[in-house]
C-alpha cells in the first residue's frame, strides 16, 4: 500500500514538473492568462468526462462536498498556479520550485494533530535542512538579480508569490487528503474530474475579469497584440490534461494510500522533476548555491521520510 502510494505520487510529480516550464514557454502571456487557459481546459474536459453521469453524481453531493470542491479548485489549482507562474516569470524555475518544495514540511505541520504525525522534536533535523536549503536558494535569487536585469523588487515579488503558492498548495494537500478519506466510495478519477469542474468555474470568473480589464483598449481597428495564441492553447491543453486531470488522478490515488504526513513528503517529486526539466530547458547545470539548496532540500525530506519509516518499523 505505502509503496504503491509513493509510486503514484512520483508519477504525479513527473507530470506536475512539466507545468513549471509553461510560464517560460508562454513568457509573452501573464500568469493570470496562463492559469485561465490551463483551467478552462481542465474544467471543460472534466465536464465532458462527467457528462454521462453528471445528474447522478450531483445527487450524491452534499453542500459540504460542493463547498470543499470549490475550495480545492481554488487552492490547489487556480490560485496556486497563478502564484507559481508569476513567481517563475519573476525569479525562474529554481527559486520557485525550491520554495514550493517546502510543502512536505508545511503539510506535516498542518497535519500534526493526526495520529500518524511524529513529534516536532523528532523532525527538528529535517526541518533545519530544509530551512537551510531555502536560505541558499533565496541567496542565489538575490545574487542573480544583481548580475542580470532583474531588480531586487522583482526578486522579492517573485519569492513572495512562491511562498503564497506554498501556503495554497499545502492547505490543499491536507484538505484534499481528508476529503478523499471521508468519501472513499468515489474513485480518484471521479474526484479529479469534479475538482476540474470547480477549477473551470474559477477560471471562467478569471477570464471574465481579464476580458473586462482589457475591453477598454479593444476596438474594431485594434492592432494584434503579437501573442502566439495557437501556442497558448496548445500548451494550455497539454498542462490542462497532463498537468491537471492526469496528475491529480495519480495524486488522489497516492493521497488515499498514504497518511497525510507522508503524503507531504512525497510532494518533493514535483520540485525535483521541475528542476530537472528546467536545467534541460535552459541547457545548463545548477549554479553552486542551487546545488547546495537542492542537496539540503532533498536531504531534509529523505531524513524526514526515514523518521517515518523508523516509526512504522517500531509500531
Amino acid at each position: 500500500m505505502i509503496r504503491t502510494g509513493v509510486l503514484l505520487g512520483a508519477v504525479a510529480g513527473a507530470f506536475w514538473g512539466l507545468v513549471f516550464l509553461s510560464p517560460l514557454v508562454l513568457e509573452s502571456f501573464s500568469a493570470l492568462e496562463i492559469a485561465t487557459g490551463r483551467f478552462l481546459m481542465y474544467g471543460g474536459i472534466s465536464l465532458i468526462l462527467l457528462a454521462p453521469s453528471f445528474l447522478r453524481i450531483w445527487q450524491r453531493l452534499s453542500l459540504s462536498d460542493i463547498g470543499i470542491l470549490m475550495m480545492l479548485g481554488a487552492l490547489g489549482n487556480v490560485l496556486f498556479f497563478a502564484l507559481l507562474a508569476g513567481s517563475i516569470q519573476d525569479v525562474g524555475i529554481g527559486p520557485a520550485s525550491l520554495v514550493v518544495g517546502m510543502a512536505p514540511v508545511v503539510v506535516t505541520l498542518l497535519g500534526r494533530s493526526d495520529k500518524d504525525t511524529l513529534p516536532l522534536s523528532v523532525l527538528a533535523g529535517p526541518l533545519s535542512c530544509i530551512v537551510l536549503g531555502i536560505f541558499f536558494i533565496n541567496a542565489d535569487a538575490f545574487q542573480m538579480a544583481g548580475e542580470q536585469s532583474q531588480s531586487i523588487g522583482q526578486s522579492v515579488r517573485g519569492l513572495l508569490m512562491a511562498f503564497g503558492a506554498l501556503a495554497s498548495w499545502s492547505l490543499f494537500t491536507v484538505l484534499n487528503a481528508r476529503a478523499l478519506k471521508r468519501r472513499a466510495e468515489m474513485s480518484s478519477r471521479l474526484w479529479s474530474s469534479m475538482i476540474g469542474v470547480s477549477a473551470g468555474l474559477w477560471a471562467l470568473g478569471l477570464a471574465a475579469i481579464l476580458w473586462i480589464a482589457r475591453s477598454p483598449s479593444i476596438s474594431a481597428n485594434a492592432v494584434p497584440d503579437g501573442k502566439d495564441w495557437l501556442l497558448f492553447w496548445v500548451v494550455s491543453f497539454g498542462i490542462g490534461v497532463g498537468g491537471s486531470l492526469i496528475a491529480n488522478m495519480f495524486w488522489n490515488g497516492a493521497s488515499r494510500r498514504l497518511p497525510i504526513s507522508l503524503t507531504g513528503q512525497v510532494f518533493v517529486f514535483e520540485p525535483v522533476f521541475a528542476l530537472l526539466y528546467g536545467f534541460v530547458y535552459s541547457s545548463r547545470l545548477p549554479r553552486p548555491m542551487e546545488a547546495i539548496a537542492i542537496t539540503m532540500l532533498v536531504a531534509g525530506v529523505l531524513w524526514a521520510m526515514n523518521q517515518y519509516a523508523r516509526k512504522a518499523r517500531c509500531s
